[in-house]
């Protein structure tokens, strides 16, 4: 190798040697450890509290005259967190990404110079270029060890951000679930009824609209409290999740009323689903404190049209839900 060759080779070396002997040492000196424990921390407390919150919130029940249009709104607060969530999970991604590339380079920039060592030191050199031979093996030797503590720590931080990325994920369903009920909250809901109206547009396929109400349940919260008014939700919630189909989904609405979307069912099919889910609620015995309570449903059915859009749904539904109890409650009625 000619001395200019040499040189060359030395000077790559130093150079790769200041690019990435600095960030090994910012990784081993656990710089990226404490600013990815500094996300999580962030993430745990933005989300614990909103989360606490909407669960203490939709487990009171709420009567429905003059408040039905109030609680259907859907929480601004829900869907921001969820977005939040989205957006902090896609930088996580984004920076395991980096992250993978980052070690790739090092395992490549350690090969390569584990290469142009070996030939280095194959080198005959006269005397007075030995101790500058020496120094630069030296130089390389130090590099390739801090490439190999880079890949270590990098390693380490992607199991961290993966740790992190399941954490969010089970945030963002633990914001799409009612706590009480352990239904899907009116988030899910909206989602879901714009994912089926979608999916009408498509392939044409009916689906039908149940808006379930629980007759009469201020009555119970004013006779056994509200805890007595959350158990009989959620053992009316259970009814209702069981006596449908797999395929089927249902949310809680918040307060006393309920939704559910039947898939692939038209108006005539709906109405046997209802008139089953009133007969199940109707016949079930709910037991507070060794007192038996009973109560039913009133329900109301709108199938979707073509075309129309979710709140001209919802409004049917609900003048369904109001004729339903009109005709004295424990029942079903069909719009239009």
């Amino acid at each position: 190798m000619e001395p200019w060759q040499f040189i060359i080779v030395f000077g790559a070396g130093i150079g790769i040697g200041v690019i990435l002997y600095p960030l090994a040492r910012m990784i081993e000196s656990e710089g990226v450890d404490r600013v990815l424990d500094a996300i999580a921390r962030f993430v745990r407390k933005f989300f614990s509290l909103p989360v606490g919150i909407f669960r203490r919130t939709f487990v009171r029940a709420k009567g429905r005259q003059g408040a039905d249009s109030e609680a259907r709104k859907a929480d601004p607060r829900e869907q921001f967190i969820s977005d939040t969530a989205q957006t902090i999970r896609s930088l996580l991604l984004s920076l395991a990404s980096v992250i993978q590339r980052t070690v790739d380079a090092a395992s490549d920039s350690s090969e390569t110079l584990g290469d142009v060592r070996d030939t280095i030191d194959r080198m005959p050199l006269p005397d007075d270029l030995m101790e500058v031979h020496t120094r630069l093996l030296h130089e390389i030797d130090r590099v390739i060890a801090s490439n190999s503590a880079l890949k270590r720590e990098l390693i380490h931080t992607q199991e961290i951000l993966a740790a992190q990325r399941r954490e969010i994920e089970a945030l963002r369903t633990e914001i799409r679930i009612d706590g009480l009920t352990q239904l899907a909250n009116r988030t899910c809901f909206d989602e879901r009824l714009a994912e089926m109206m979608r999916i009408r547009e498509r392939y044409g396929d009916p689906f039908t609209l149940l808006v379930i109400d629980v007759d009469r349940f201020k009555e119970i919260n004013d006779t056994y409290g509200h805890p007595g008014g959350d158990r009989i939700l959620k053992g009316v919630a259970y009814k209702i999740k069981s006596a449908l189909r797999a395929t089927d989904f249902v949310a809680r609405f918040g307060g006393d009323e309920f939704a559910a979307i039947l898939m692939k069912a038209d108006a005539g099919q709906a109405s046997l689903v209802a008139e089953k889910l009133c007969r199940e609620i109707r016949d079930s015995r709910f037991i507070l404190d060794g007192t038996e309570v009973r109560t039913t449903l009133s329900i109301g059915l709108a199938e979707h049209r073509t075309g129309e859009d979710a709140g001209d749904l919802l409004k049917r539904a609900d003048r369904a839900l109001y004729l339903a109890k009109e005709k004295g409650r424990d029942g079903a009625a069909v719009a239009d």
